[in-house]
């Protein structure tokens, strides 16, 4: 009894603390619990091509240290929760996590289905009981052969042992040499590969491409694979992994793997698409309606090559200046062909903006004109950077508009030339030359016509005017200016002093004044002729004669029909002038 107790009690603690290698050749370990908790893993055998798995109801954390860890290859975690929503370990609230090995090898599957039934377990993966036991109720939990099965499916590798316990993983320590505990495994002998038709593929008419995975087949319990397709019809060879594929139509493939037990296999299907001409792909920068003088460009998509405009242009884009319709051809990378849309380019024609009045325009002093550009058109800016349909214009210059069409072209209008010319305003000088002559200058440049008069009833339309004053006085001279814009007058008195005058004679001229008549006298030293004339002060002549002159002279005027006023007596020969001023009461 003794030696039966102590045999019992040692197979016991082997199959609680390991030391069990379910195969030697295998590389799959698993370690699984119910509770979780932290656990580190001691790769500290050299395995090649070493996969763990991982199987808990609570979260865990694991981290795995030792010589040989970069013999990992692949990590998978399944279980019933990746976060943590209990803390029955008393080891703090946290999510699953793996580390110590690259991130890319490393799987975490929440509540996966298992794929092996067993009455006595669970269909999803969610932790397991802890016996090493297929036919012990798990109570809601997995048994060791379902654990063994999924891992085997997921990670293709041999089962080489599995570690296995209810409870907590608190800062547990494992070795892999150490093995497992638990050498339970799936009653069947074969584990099925997963098979892997690849990815949908289109190839071009008359065409070919390889299909099938990468690799078409994984996992399982033996990596003896065997390929089998379906149809056969269009392949180079049904037998391989990856054949390539002709089909004269749309046809889907379907590939069998099985590990050489052909109740042991999978299978998976791909569709094999004919593409039609592939569209390429224009991109229009600019508008397709071109404004006078504007261009756009028409770029084809990239990744093609030979690509052919119908411009028979080469190049992936190209430059349009004029109307027409364009389209490009190329080919993909496969060779197949792709074409493009047509684009139909248009091209909108010159116009002139209208503006009226279109004649130029004639403004006077604050007059003002307005331009009126035509209606229907937008975004109207005058030459003088004024917007608006229309511009009230005071000054001279060139004003044109420019705007745009409906279709967004600019145009612009002719140069309308306004003149504004100022009104004339009278004003003048005058200069006293020698005796009674006078020189007047106008000094308004805008006037274009002149009109003098002189006060005496004598006028002038020049426009620097010289004249002759018959006495001293202040004469009223007007001057009337005139242009196209209207008339402008000046009154002013100007007053003419005698400058140098030459006596005639001798001695003074007398004069005898009496009611009806005058008479004048005086002497000569020598016979003269002279021309007299009577005039009022306005310079209007009353009478002259001729008369010559000699010795003690006179001579008499009748004065019966002369009004009251200023008379002057001109006395004038080629020897000069003499002048004498009477007043009748």
């Amino acid at each position: 009894m003794r030696v039966l107790f102590t045999f019992l009690f040692t197979v016991c603690l082997t199959a609680l603390q390991g030391q069990i290698v379910c195969n030697q050749n295998g590389n799959l370990i698993i370690y699984s619990n119910y509770d979780g908790g932290i656990v580190t893993i001691n790769v500290d055998q050299n395995i090649p091509n070493l996969k763990i798995g991982i199987c808990t109801y609570e979260p865990v954390q694991v981290t795995f240290t030792g010589p040989f860890v970069g013999n990992v290859t692949e990590v998978v975690y399944g279980g019933f929760n990746s976060i943590q929503g209990s803390d029955n370990c008393l080891l703090g609230d946290f999510p699953t996590s793996i580390t110590g090995v690259d991130a890319s090898i490393v799987s975490i599957n929440t509540y996966p289905a298992v794929g092996y039934p067993n009455p006595n377990g669970w269909p999803n993966l969610v932790g397991v009981i802890g016996a090493c036991s297929s036919t012990q109720n798990a109570g809601g939990a997995n048994t060791p052969d379902q654990v063994v099965y999924y891992f085997e499916q997921v990670t293709g590798g041999i089962f080489y042992a599995h570690l296995t316990q209810y409870n907590c993983w608190i800062n547990t320590v494992y070795n892999v040499s150490d093995g497992g505990n638990c050498c339970v495994v799936p009653t069947s002998s074969c584990v099925a590969p997963l098979a892997d038709a690849g990815a949908e593929v289109t190839i071009c008419p008359g065409g070919s491409a390889s299909i099938g995975g990468a690799p078409t087949a994984s996992g399982g319990s033996s990596s003896n694979y065997t390929y089998s397709w379906s149809p056969a019809a269009g392949l180079s060879d049904p037998t391989v992994a990856n054949p390539v594929v002709s089909p004269l139509s749309d046809q889907t493939y379907t590939v069998t793997v099985s590990n050489g037990n052909v109740n042991c296999s999978s299978t998976s299907s791909v569709d094999v698409s004919i593409g039609s001409t592939q569209t390429l792909p224009v991109t229009v920068i600019g508008s397709l309606l071109l404004c006078p003088n504007e261009t756009l460009e028409l770029q084809a998509d990239p990744g093609f090559t030979n690509y052919l405009w119908n411009t028979t242009e080469t190049s992936s884009s190209i430059v349009v200046s004029a109307a027409g319709s364009f389209s490009v051809s190329a080919e993909s990378v496969t060779g197949c062909p792709a074409v493009s849309a047509v684009y139909t380019v248009t091209q909108d024609v010159p116009f002139a903006v209208l503006v009226t009045p279109s004649e130029d325009v004639q403004l006077c002093g604050n007059e003002t004109v307005l331009l009126s550009a035509q209606a229907g058109l937008s975004n109207y800016v005058w030459s003088n950077n004024v917007t608006g349909a229309s511009l009230l214009v005071s000054q001279s210059g060139g004003y044109s508009v420019s705007a745009e069409n409906v279709n967004g072209c600019p145009g612009t209008s002719a140069i309308v030339t306004v003149q504004v010319d100022p009104a004339p305003v009278s004003s003048f000088v005058y200069n006293q030359l020698d005796e009674y002559t006078v020189q007047f200058t106008c000094t308004d440049p805008n006037a274009t016509a002149w009109l003098w008069d002189f006060g005496s009833g004598n006028t002038s339309t020049v426009e620097n005017p010289q004249y002759d004053f018959l006495f001293d006085n202040d004469w009223p001279v007007s001057l009337i200016v005139t242009n196209a814009c209207g008339s402008d007058t000046l009154n002013e008195l100007v007053t003419v002093i005698k400058s140098g005058i030459r006596e005639l004679f001798d001695t003074p001229i007398r004069l005898i004044s009496g009611a009806d008549y005058i008479q004048l006298m005086g002497n000569a030293t020598e016979p003269i002729d002279v021309q007299i004339a009577v005039y009022t002060a306005l310079g209007q002549r009353m009478e002259s004669q001729t008369r010559q002159l000699k010795s003690e002279w006179q001579i008499t005027f009748s004065t019966a029909s002369y009004s009251a006023g200023i008379y002057l007596i001109v006395l004038h020969s080629n020897a000069g002038n003499a002048y004498v001023k009477w007043a009748r009461k």
